[in-house]
């Protein structure tokens, strides 16, 4: 009603204002008409405003609020040959809060339970119910859209700030992709945009890279700071440089191992930066690609064992010296299925003289560089295997597609296929799953189909099988495969 009382007043004025049009001429109206021009601008100012100053903050507030309820079955292979599965019960409740266009808030809950068969767990713990109950909670002001409800203009410049147990995905993720409790502040004036982070992990849901540390996935203390600059001045290409600072702030722990050669101390400590040169954009009108490539640097302690004879070595600190890439293009059909290719190439540096590409324990040699990739990031390397980066060089191609397309009632269905072709860098190096000196590691393909049941049911099936290479033991080489089937309810 509000912005129909506008309508008209501004109707009734420009009828007036042609009313006085044709004595415009004459000096002694001049003023009157200068006045009327006037008025016209400001009722048009305050016409543009998206929020009008006296509508009420009840008409001002958006809430959203909802749930879902998912079951999931998961069963996958591991490198013995044995089946592991999983039966998940998942429930989560959420609210969206929308001020003005420039205060946002959310906050979920999510209870969840997992239940494996007899023994089969995949961390040994059994069923349980997982932690935290609140995973995520957050806030975010926008000084443009406040600026934009209360007087209607544009600033050229921006101040944007989100703070809370937030999932971060850093640039393109090979270093950093994982829920923190951070801050993180976009700034944005003319062609540049400055982006900062600070971050800590929360202690009961992050799983670090070390799995020898103890209790590394269910007390992880690591700080995260990080500063990227972009510039926006090109129609199609985003450049950016960023750098990210990770501090592990469990080096206060040890633990002693039992080996052939006797009780073995071992001191835990990983420090790491990363110095990201990349861009994004697209290429014509229908293809987009990113490229990015990380130079890792740092410190960390050896192995107290050396992986080459097994026998007790010095626990010293090693220079970090390792890189990692990404290239992807995806062409766009612009068709009614929404059809798109994927084509992703991947790689990250290993090291020859470790015997495994991230424990401290049978990790580096000590005397040695450390060039192994590693962050808690994650890249898409397939369900079955699911290498981590190190030591590795994948293509990905896949393809994205509305089989049938219904999407206002029930039966539609999306499909998704990915094809991937995994190598080692260095044949003589490791990677995070057992292979001997050979670099074909396999081939894996994965399907996934989202089937909208009813407006509120949807089916999610998820398959992916690996047939191991030359690089994979004899004994290993039986196809791998992975299966989830998930239900899910929202209301």
């Amino acid at each position: 009603m509000y912005r129909i009382g506008r309508c008209r007043c501004l109707v009734v004025a420009m009828a007036a204002f042609a009313f006085v049009a044709p004595v415009a001429a004459q000096p002694t109206d001049s003023n009157f008409i200068r006045s009327i021009q006037r008025r016209l601008e400001q009722l048009d100012a305050t016409y543009r405003l998206t929020v009008p100053p006296d509508q009420p903050i009840s008409e001002r507030l958006l809430i959203d609020y909802g749930g879902s309820l998912r079951f999931g079955f998961v069963t996958s292979d591991d490198r013995a040959g044995a089946t592991r599965i999983l039966r998940q019960s998942d429930a989560t409740l959420h609210l969206r809060m929308e001020l003005d266009g420039a205060h946002r808030f959310l906050g979920r809950l999510r209870f969840r339970y997992d239940d494996f068969n007899s023994g089969r767990s995949f961390d040994g713990l059994g069923d349980e119910f997982q932690a935290p109950i609140g995973d995520r909670y957050w806030y975010q002001f926008d000084l443009r859209g406040a600026e934009l409800a209360r007087t209607g203009q544009h600033l050229d410049w921006n101040l944007n700030v989100k703070a809370g147990r937030q999932y971060v995905h850093w640039n393109s993720g090979l270093a950093l992709s994982n829920v923190l409790y951070s801050g993180i502040v976009e700034a944005e004036a003319g062609d540049l945009g400055l982006v900062g982070l600070v971050g800590v992990t929360p202690r009961t849901e992050t799983i670090d890279f070390d799995a020898t540390r103890p209790n590394y996935d269910t007390a992880v203390d690591k700080r995260f700071y990080g500063g990227r600059l972009e510039y926006r001045g090109l129609a199609q290409h985003r450049p950016s440089f960023s750098v990210l600072v990770q501090r592990d702030h469990n080096d206060a722990d040890q633990r002693v191992f039992a080996t052939p050669i006797g009780d073995v101390t071992t001191r835990f400590r990983y420090d790491s930066e990363y110095f990201t040169l990349g861009s994004r954009g697209s290429l014509g009108p229908s293809w987009l690609y990113r490229a990015e490539i990380n130079y890792q640097s740092g410190r960390g302690l050896s192995s107290p064992i050396n992986p080459s004879d097994g026998f007790a070595d010095t626990q010293s600190e090693s220079d970090i010296d390792a890189w990692a890439g990404i290239l992807t293009l995806t062409h766009l059909f612009y068709d009614e299925r929404e059809t798109r290719l994927e084509l992703e190439l991947a790689a990250g540096s290993g090291d020859a003289d470790r015997g495994h590409p991230s424990n401290t324990l049978l990790g580096n040699r000590d005397g040695t560089d450390d060039h192994a990739f590693n962050g808690l990031g994650y890249l898409n390397t397939g369900l079955a295997l699911s290498p981590a980066i190190s030591n590795l060089i994948m293509a990905r191609g896949g393809v994205r597609t509305t089989l049938v397309d219904n999407r206002r009632r029930a039966g539609h269905l999306q499909m998704s296929f990915d094809a991937f072709l995994l190598n080692k860098v260095d044949a003589a190096s490791v990677i995070s799953v057992p292979t001997r000196g050979n670099r074909f590691v396999g081939l894996e393909f994965d399907l996934g189909l989202e089937w909208r049941l009813a407006n509120d049911v949807s089916v999610d099936l998820r398959y992916g099988i690996f047939l191991p290479g030359n690089a994979i033991p004899r004994a290993q080489r039986d196809p791998r495969h992975f299966l989830y089937l998930g239900v899910l309810y929202a209301f």
